[in-house]
C-alpha cells in the first residue's frame, strides 16, 4: 500500500504559481502652499515688483504709474479723477525763505517741521525757524501743514510729542494734516534702533489721536520701505499717508493722498535744496480746477530709487 501511495502522489501534486510583482504606486503630488499668501505684489524702485505685506483695511492707490510725470520740477497728471497741487516741506535745514518768492513760483503749500526728539539723548525740541517759517507761509498764502520728527520709543513719549506739537501750533491757520514722521536714523547709538514695527505703529496710532481729539487731521509720513515693512499698515485706515516716493511718478501700492517726489529740489527764495511735494485733489470731493495734463512731448522716466534725505 506504501508503494502504491509513494507511486500516485507525485502524479497528483500540482506546482505553487509564482508570486507577481506589485503594482507599481505613486502618491499623488502635494498640492504646492502659495508663497505669498497675506501679500501683495508692488512695484519697486527702479523696476521690477516685490511682495509686501497686504493691508485689508487699505484700498489700493488705483492709478496707473504711467499716467504721472514730473516736468521741470512740476508733477502731472493725465487723468480726470483727481488735481494735483504743488508743496514743499522745510525745516530749519533750509535756513531763512522767501516765502513770497516760494508762492510766486507756484507753491501752494508748505509742510513744516514743527518740532523734533533727538535720536540720542531723547529730549523734545522746537524747530528753531518753525514760527518763523510758519508765518512766513501764512502771509505768502499757502496752505500749511506741519509734521514732527518722531524718535519715540513707547506711547508715552509719541503723546509727549503730540502735546508739544498741538501746544507749539495753537493759534495759526493749520488747514493741512498733523504728521507723525518716526524714521530711523541708522545709527548704531540712536535710540530708534532697538524700536519694532508693534511699537512704531502703536506710537504712530497715540500721536494721531490726540491729533484728531484736537481738532486737526492726523496724518504719517514714511518712505515706502518703512511704511510696508515697519508699519501695520492695516491699523492706519482713516490716517491721512504722505508718502516718500521720490521719482517721476508714484508707486505706493496703497491710497495716499500727499506725494513727496524730490528731495533735491531748488527752488526760488531757498538757498539750500529742499523737499518737493504733490497734494491729490479729488474730483469726487468737489474740487475746483481742471486736471493736470501731461504736457506734450513728454514721456515718462522710470520712477528711480533716492535714499530719504
Amino acid at each position: 500500500m506504501f508503494l502504491l501511495l509513494a507511486a500516485v502522489l507525485p502524479a497528483c501534486s500540482k506546482e505553487e504559481p509564482a508570486p507577481t510583482e506589485s503594482p507599481s504606486y505613486t502618491s499623488p503630488p502635494m498640492p504646492t502652499e502659495d508663497p505669498h499668501i497675506g501679500e501683495v505684489e508692488v512695484a519697486k524702485a527702479g523696476g521690477g515688483t516685490m511682495w509686501v505685506p497686504e493691508a485689508p483695511s487699505l484700498t489700493p492707490f488705483g492709478r496707473d504709474p504711467s499716467s504721472f510725470t514730473v516736468v521741470d520740477q512740476i508733477p502731472y497728471y493725465n487723468g480726470e479723477d483727481l488735481t494735483m497741487r504743488r508743496g514743499i516741506d522745510v525745516s530749519d535745514h533750509q535756513k531763512q525763505i522767501d516765502w513770497q518768492q516760494v508762492a510766486d513760483y507756484g507753491i501752494d503749500f508748505a509742510i513744516i517741521r514743527c518740532g523734533w526728539r533727538s535720536y540720542d539723548e531723547g529730549n523734545v525740541n522746537e524747530d528753531s525757524r518753525f514760527r518763523e517759517n510758519i508765518e512766513g507761509a501764512l502771509a505768502a498764502g499757502l496752505d500749511v501743514g506741519v509734521y514732527f520728527f518722531s524718535q519715540a520709543t513707547n506711547i508715552v513719549e509719541a503723546a509727549e510729542e503730540a502735546v508739544f506739537a498741538l501746544h507749539l501750533i495753537e493759534g495759526y491757520n493749520i488747514t493741512l494734516p498733523v504728521f507723525f514722521d518716526w524714521e530711523t536714523v541708522g545709527v548704531s547709538s540712536a535710540r530708534s534702533e532697538s524700536v519694532d514695527g508693534a511699537t512704531v505703529t502703536a506710537c504712530c496710532l497715540e500721536f494721531c489721536e490726540l491729533v484728531e481729539a484736537a481738532g486737526y487731521q492726523p496724518g504719517m509720513y514714511a518712505f515706502n520701505m518703512l511704511a510696508y515693512y515697519t508699519y501695520d499698515l492695516d491699523q492706519l485706515a482713516g490716517i491721512t499717508l504722505w508718502m516718500g516716493d521720490p521719482g517721476t511718478r508714484p508707486i505706493f501700492y496703497f491710497d495716499h493722498d500727499f506725494w513727496q517726489y524730490s528731495y533735491t529740489a531748488t527752488v526760488p527764495g531757498i538757498e539750500v535744496e529742499v523737499d518737493l511735494d504733490a497734494m491729490y485733489v479729488r474730483q469726487d470731493a468737489a474740487a475746483a480746477g481742471t486736471p493736470a495734463q501731461i504736457p506734450p512731448d513728454s514721456s515718462p522716466e522710470p520712477a528711480q530709487e533716492v535714499a530719504n534725505g
